[in-house]
């Protein structure tokens, strides 16, 4: 054999080793032993509530699994809350993100920029410009992001909650610290929430909650890349090309609608104190505390007859409560009662959060009383 072959295939030897080295590599940094992280669960825990400054922008997938029914008018929100969400995101602060959901049309997009927030809908070629703000909202996809689903959850977890910390995990390439928390209240829907995120600087990468009394994942979210830098401008800013269609839309002041609609709420229901108001919406109340609080939201009367209407239409249980139309709809995360008090046109009452739907029943009960003590 020459000399020159003998290099030739030299060289073709150290390529073929080249390429088989750079196919395993994923493999060979995933089994790479995951570092722990000293922190102690309560400091993670303070670690991940002031991540809200971390700049990133990364892909992420969320799952949720409630199994709600189809009600008319809310195809969006059950889409959202019982189905799988792709999404990328670039976060510079609370004022300043834009996140990027993968549809089967394209994308669309939201923007949150110091001057106002718009949304783009590749399908329609159409950029919208949303005047107005938002006390109160319904949920949207980059509620679903795990930086934005840990930091809510940590927020309620009390001193009486049982929390942990789980081994590291290395997620999109990140040594991250794990979280556990059990709630102690036997009156919520949540069983566990795990939370992985960097022990650096406490940004969340992946959530997960199971259902009390389940062992499996109801919701789920995790950034499969990410990049802990200052996204740019251009990333930020919308910028439409030349011809797309843009319009304006001015969000209605859902205080000036409210505030006053219904008769006043009362300090508690049941025996769960109302929990303090930060919205400004006063016929919006909370009650409880920690992972067990639930929302009463009187809604207008049109619009809460198609809503019971359309709940018990694809067979949400009858609830028994004597002059009224009453249903309640059962997650295992999530549950919800709508109560219809029959005559007149006052407001349909919904109560909805991660209580027992039993415990919604008894409010629910307490509150009709209430109502109807300060009827003339």
């Amino acid at each position: 054999m020459s000399v020159v072959r003998r290099q030739a295939r030299r060289r073709w030897l150290a390529v073929a080793c080249g390429v088989a080295l750079l196919c395993g590599l994923p493999a060979i940094i995933a089994a790479w032993p995951v570092p722990d992280s000293s922190l102690s669960a309560a400091a993670l825990r303070s670690r991940i509530l002031s991540s809200g400054s971390v700049p990133y922008s990364g892909y992420a997938e969320s799952s949720v699994s409630l199994g709600l029914p189809n009600v008319p008018d809310l195809g969006d929100v059950t889409t959202l809350l019982d189905g799988n969400t792709d999404q990328y995101a670039w976060y510079l602060s609370a004022d300043q993100w834009r996140s990027e959901v993968i549809t089967t049309g394209g994308e669309s997009d939201t923007y949150q920029t110091s001057y106002g927030t718009f949304l783009w809908d590749y399908s329609r070629s159409l950029l919208t410009t949303v005047l107005g703000s938002q006390p109160f909202r319904l949920p949207r996809a980059a509620d679903l992001l795990p930086t934005e689903l840990a930091r809510r959850l940590l927020s309620y977890a009390s001193p009486a909650d049982h929390i942990s910390r789980l081994p590291s995990q290395r997620i999109a390439g990140v040594d991250a610290a794990g979280l556990r928390v059990v709630p102690a209240s036997p009156m919520t829907t949540i069983g566990a929430i795990e939370v992985w995120a960097d022990p650096a600087n406490g940004l969340p990468i992946e959530v997960s909650v199971t259902g009390r009394g389940g062992s499996q994942q109801v919701l789920a979210a995790r950034f499969f890349d990410l990049n802990e830098s200052r996204p740019s401008v251009a990333d930020l800013s919308p910028n439409p090309a030349p011809g797309v269609a843009q319009t304006t839309t001015e969000l209605p002041d859902i205080r000036v609608f409210l505030n006053g609609f219904g008769p006043q709420l009362p300090d508690q229901l049941a025996g769960v104190r109302q929990a303090a108001s930060t919205s400004g919406l006063a016929d919006i109340a909370t009650y409880g505390s920690g992972f067990s609080r639930f929302a009463v939201v009187p809604l207008p009367h049109e619009t809460g007859d198609h809503a019971v209407d359309g709940a018990l239409g694809v067979g949400t249980p009858r609830l028994n409560f004597p002059g009224t139309i009453s249903t309640e709809i059962q997650t295992p995360l999530i549950n919800a009662v709508l109560v219809q008090p029959l005559g007149g046109r006052g407001p349909v009452y919904m109560l909805v959060g991660t209580v027992a739907a039993s415990e919604l029943v008894k409010s629910a009960s307490a509150l009709l009383t209430d109502v109807r003590s300060q009827q003339p």
